[in-house]
């Protein structure tokens, strides 16, 4: 493969491998979700069975400050909300509560069962979006807890901003995520009675495809331009060195 050959090709990998890394990282979520009015004690008890887990917290719902308030909660019955000084990702993610456990294939109108997808995975290789992360959140009294909560939430406190955190509730986790997350729980002395889940699983499934199309559409976008800003920088450049190759060589 000669010059005129490799630079090409490399150019494409390196726009492709870009655009790769643009879509898995890039949260689309905050294009959707407009300022919510929070949520507060009196809307939680007016609202009867009305499920509030991921709304915005309002200043009365219970604040969790330390790893002994979250084991007194109630499983899938208290919500609650944390303001977290720092947090841990732990590699390890689940299926998410509202994804079908089965691939299924669809051939002639007739749809069949294919494979189980894994409950949970320590890969961050999830392409579409099936798997939410387990993370380890560290409260304002510096114990710890076990967490799913968004990526734009763990971003914010990764980066050090101050986070109330959307709505909460206590829920279990499988016995398969439990051994997963046996080592870095005992190594950051974290209780595996629960976990803090804040996501709303009907705004979720609802919006999923739509979220997932904009992502490869806009990973596809970048990975054009990129391309082509790189192809016209490189010839402009090879243009350049020609010129300026050919006025050496005047006497």
């Amino acid at each position: 493969m000669n010059k005129k050959t490799i630079i090409p090709v490399a150019r494409v990998i390196f726009s492709i491998v870009c655009a790769y890394m643009f879509f898995m990282n890039w949260n689309a979520e905050a294009l959707f979700k407009q300022d919510e009015t929070p949520v507060t004690i009196n809307d939680i008890e007016e609202g009867g069975a009305e499920d509030f887990t991921g709304s915005a917290a309002g200043e009365d719902i219970p604040r969790l400050t330390g790893a002994a308030d979250f084991l007194e909660i109630s499983y899938n019955m208290d919500y609650v909300t944390a303001e977290p000084v720092g947090i841990v990702p732990t590699g390890v993610y689940s299926l998410k509560p509202w994804v079908s456990r089965y691939n299924t294939h669809t051939y002639k109108g007739r749809t069949s069962t294919g494979s189980r997808k894994a409950d949970v995975i320590t890969s961050n290789m999830d392409i579409f979006g099936n798997y939410n992360q387990y993370y380890i959140l560290e409260l304002p009294d510096r114990t710890f807890i076990l967490a799913q909560i968004s990526d734009k939430e763990a971003d914010a406190i990764a980066n050090g901003s101050s986070v109330t955190l959307n709505i909460g509730q206590k829920v279990g986790m499988t016995d398969i995520a439990r051994s997963r997350l046996a080592a870095v729980c005992g190594e950051y002395g974290v209780n595996m009675d629960g976990v803090f889940y804040n996501f709303d699983n009907k705004w979720q499934k609802e919006h999923h495809l739509t979220l997932l199309l904009l992502r490869f559409g806009v990973a596809a976008m970048f990975c054009f331009l990129l391309a082509a800003v790189m192809t016209l920088s490189g010839n402009k450049i090879f243009r350049v060195k020609k010129l300026t190759g050919r006025k050496g060589d005047l006497p």
